[in-house]
């Protein structure tokens, strides 16, 4: 008659590895009469063999058998990952001490000894088999949670510079940073407020997607870092959270890039004008907000780009002097002009043209 209690096991397999025929007649009655669905083996070889084609829940196995002995397949299955998780009991005649650790030693989860009763297996069985289920849950939630965890590192590096996204995930703080030197550059897209009036949402969106898309390829090709989007606004810095010496030179070099990057799709039938403002100099960094992290950048050099890219001219890049001196032997610059600068006066600053023929392309880092 099935034991009631073992009913919900209808779908486990249970393998027999016994070399004696009469307790295999035994334990094969005993546990399919439970709702097991059993599959007998004669000795660790013949075992192999049933493993290789199909895994069992739980091995009850014997240890003195011909060709294979229960210890040796017991330290196989645990040697192989496939494997390694099978709950696996020693049923044995054996019954000293020394016989039992070696059963454990070997990776066994528990030993019976022969002769054995009927009520002691199966309550044994249940046992380790709702241990099972419990750690393959375990593994289950512990699997999704590193799913998850590394869906939220992935969102962090794509909304926060690697460092800074390495130290939020490691400490879950973010000190303020004093940068010395990092070059600031501000986008802005010419009349896009007119055009959002205009062009269909999506149309609207999809294109300033597009753009923005192809200004992120553009930075990352010249070791830059954009910072942060406001509406139709891109700035992205060089120099920064790493300084290195052709951080300038590296953000000119993308300004110009994307300037010919539109320049490339208006070709294609779009109509879009950027100003662009560069400046350098010392920055503070740091995280603001605690449940919507934004990394943004504060000083006089972020005031001073931001206000170079309002006085500039559609498809031209606005350079401060600082900028105009670092770069004058790698770049062509308008002559100077003199511009009033809320709150600095007035101010020199040039127009970036290219790069000089002597530098095709931007200095290694």
């Amino acid at each position: 008659m099935m034991n009631n209690a073992m009913t919900e096991d209808l779908s486990t397999t249970i393998l027999v590895v016994e070399d004696s025929p009469i307790n295999q007649r035994v334990l094969h009655n005993l546990l399919e009469n439970a709702g097991f669905t059993v599959q007998v083996a004669g000795n660790g070889r013949e075992a192999l063999g049933q493993i290789s084609r199909q895994l069992p829940d739980l091995i009850l196995l014997d240890i003195v058998m011909p060709e294979m002995d229960g210890l040796s397949l017991c330290h196989q299955l645990n040697g192989q990952k496939a494997t390694r998780d099978i709950p696996i009991i020693f049923i044995s005649a054996l019954d000293n001490t020394a016989d039992k650790l070696s059963g454990f030693a070997a990776g066994g989860v528990d030993y019976i000894t022969k002769p054995f009763h009927p009520a002691e297996i199966l309550a044994r069985i249940g046992t380790h088999l709702k241990i099972r289920r419990l750690q393959q849950q375990l593994a289950e939630k512990n699997l999704q949670l590193e799913q998850e965890k590394q869906k939220s590192e992935a969102l962090l590096l794509n909304v926060l510079p690697v460092q800074i996204a390495a130290e939020l995930m490691e400490t879950g703080k973010c000190s303020p940073q004093c940068f010395a030197n990092v070059a600031v550059c501000f986008v802005d897209i010419v009349q896009f407020t007119a055009a959002s009036a205009i062009l269909a949402p999506e149309v609207l969106i999809n294109e300033l997607n597009d753009l923005f898309t192809a200004f992120d390829q553009i930075i990352e090709a010249h070791h830059c870092e954009r910072m942060k989007t406001i509406g139709d606004a891109y700035l992205f810095v060089s120099g920064m959270p790493e300084s290195n010496g052709s951080h300038v030179s590296n953000a000119a070099a993308a300004a110009v890039e994307m300037v010919d990057c539109v320049h490339e799709r208006n070709r294609a039938g779009r109509n879009w004008q950027v100003r662009i403002g560069l400046h350098t100099g010392p920055v503070v960094g740091g995280i603001v907000g605690t449940k919507k992290y934004l990394y943004d950048i504060f000083g006089d050099t972020v005031n001073v780009a931001a206000r170079l890219q309002t006085l500039s001219e559609p498809m031209r890049i606005n350079v401060s002097a600082r900028v105009y001196n670092q770069l004058r032997d790698q770049f062509v610059f308008s002559r100077l002009l003199k511009v009033e600068m809320k709150g600095k006066g007035m101010q020199s600053t040039y127009f970036l043209e290219g790069r000089q023929p002597a530098f095709p392309s931007a200095l290694p880092l």
